[in-house]
């Protein structure tokens, strides 16, 4: 994510759209989302305080003629797909990690489960908004073995196996 900072006016665009002289508008803070095409016509400037960019920019225009500072960001935005990553540490012992991503809000379970398919834990049973998380199952109070969790976000299901050694 490339944010601009300048002074002056600004332009707010939304998908792909071009600019033309003609359209300039006063705004202090600019957000081009995700995958946005930014075409900046000759003659025409974009400016105000903040301007990030997270799409593709080309044309003839300028950015207030000579933008006051340029950063690189890192996008830290709602993940694109949903993700269930493997729990670490695997093996473990009697600590690990389980997290996953979701691009949507949605119902979401997640519920371990012994090789016999017993429900042994149940962490998440609720609506869930999108974003990344993360829980730590103490498997303590279990015997050695292989076990599986188990996230269901919406239409999205998916298992992943775990192995506690004591």
């Amino acid at each position: 994510m490339k944010t601009i900072t300048c002074h002056g006016y600004a332009i707010i665009i939304f998908l792909s759209i071009i600019l033309t002289p003609s359209l300039l508008y006063s705004q202090s803070t600019i957000v081009y989302d995700a995958g946005t095409l930014i075409d900046v016509g000759t003659g025409a400037d974009v400016c105000a305080d903040v301007i990030t960019i997270n799409g593709t920019l080309s044309g003839g225009g300028t950015f207030c003629d000579a933008p006051v500072a340029v950063e690189n960001e890192e996008d830290i935005g709602t993940p694109k797909e949903f993700s269930l990553a493997q729990n670490y540490p695997n093996p473990f012992n009697p600590i690990t990690k389980i997290s996953w991503q979701s691009p949507v809000g949605s119902w979401q379970t997640l519920k371990i489960y012994d090789v016999l398919g017993n429900e042994v834990a149940t962490f998440v049973d609720e609506y869930k908004p999108a974003g990344s998380y993360e829980v730590e199952f103490d498997g303590s109070h279990l015997s050695s073995g292989i076990y599986f969790y188990e996230l269901r976000a919406g239409e999205f299901v998916q298992t992943k196996k775990l192995i506690l050694m004591k």
